[in-house]
C-alpha cells in the first residue's frame, strides 16, 4: 500500500505539523493511515496524543526487530503512530550507518505495516539530506516536499530539481505551506514557486495560527478549528493525494 515521504531540504517550513494534518485529512477520506517519525526530534507523536514522556519507539530497535509495525501506538482519530522513541546517541548512530549500508533494512522494517490492505504510511523525515530520506527515496509511492516562501527555499531549488536532495527516478510533489499574501516578499516569492513548479504544486497552506494552537491542545485542526483557512487547504491537498492514491492503485492496464 502507498508510503508517502515528506521531506523538506531546510528546517522550520512547518513539516511535521503538516504530516500530521494530511494524516488526518487522509484518515476522514476513511483510509487506514499510519505515521512513522525519522526525526530525531521525536516530535510527530505528540499531535496525536502520545504523552510527552512515552519512550516508545522503534529506533532503538530497529536492527534488532525487523518488524516495525510493532512499534505502533494507537493515536487520536484512529492514526497509527510509530515513533522515532527514546534513542542514546549511541543507538542512532548505528541506526543511521546501517540504513547507509543496508538499502533493504528500510524494506524489511516496513513491510509488515505496508502490507496492510489499503493502509497508507506517512514517513517523516529530518530536514536535510538524511540517511532515512535517502532510503525512503527509493521505497516512496508518493514524495513531498515541503517548502516556504521565503528566499532560503527558493535558494535550494536548483539542487532539488538536480537531483541532489531527491533522486529523479520518479515525480516529486510539493506543498508550499505559510503562505502569506499580506507579505511583499511572501507573495512574491509565492508566485514564484507557482509559475516555477507548475503541476508538480500540490497545494498551498495559508499562514494560520491554528495549527500551533491545535497542536497545543493534541487535537487535528479539523476538530480545533474546522473553519479555520489551514484546515479548508490542507483538506483539498488530502484529497489531492487520495487522489494520487487512487491512481496508484489503478491496475496497469488502465494506463497503456
Amino acid at each position: 500500500m502507498p508510503l508517502i515521504c515528506l521531506s523538506s531540504p531546510k528546517g522550520g517550513v512547518g513539516k511535521t505539523t503538516l504530516t500530521a494534518n494530511l494524516a488526518f485529512a487522509l484518515r476522514r477520506q476513511g483510509m487506514p493511515v499510519t505515521v512513522i517519525d525519522f526525526d530525531v526530534q521525536n516530535t510527530l507523536r505528540l499531535h496525536f496524543g502520545i504523552p510527552l514522556g512515552d519512550p516508545n519507539g522503534f529506533v532503538a530497535h530497529a536492527l534488532d526487530q525487523s518488524n516495525w509495525r510493532h512499534h505502533a501506538l494507537a493515536g487520536s482519530e484512529g492514526v497509527g503512530v510509530i515513533p522515532y522513541g527514546r534513542a542514546d546517541e549511541l543507538q542512532r548512530m548505528r541506526f543511521e550507518r546501517r540504513l547507509s549500508e543496508d538499502p533493504g533494512l528500510a524494506a524489511r522494517g516496513l513491510q509488515h505495516l505496508l502490507a496492510v490492505p489499503d493502509m497508507v504510511v506517512l514517513a517523516d523525515t529530518s530536514p536535510g539530506p538524511s540517511p532515512a530520506l535517502k532510503a525512503l527515496d527509493r521505497l516512496a509511492d508518493i514524495r513531498l516536499v515541503v517548502l516556504m516562501p521565503d528566499a532560503a527555499s527558493a535558494s535550494l531549488m536548483p539542487q532539488i530539481e538536480q537531483g541532489h536532495f531527491l533522486s529523479l527516478h520518479q515525480p516529486v510533489h510539493y506543498i508550499l505551506n505559510q503562505v502569506d499574501r499580506r507579505r511583499r516578499l511572501n507573495q512574491d516569492t509565492t508566485e514564484m514557486f507557482r509559475a516555477r513548479l507548475g503541476t508538480s504544486l500540490l497545494g498551498m497552506v495559508r499562514r494560520d495560527e491554528a495549527l500551533a494552537e491545535s497542536l497545543a491542545m493534541q487535537l487535528p485542526v479539523f476538530a480545533s478549528a474546522p473553519a479555520c483557512a489551514s484546515a479548508h487547504d490542507i483538506g483539498l491537498i488530502g484529497q489531492q493525494i487520495g487522489e494520487l492514491i487512487e491512481t496508484l492503485q489503478q491496475p496497469l492496464y488502465e494506463h497503456a
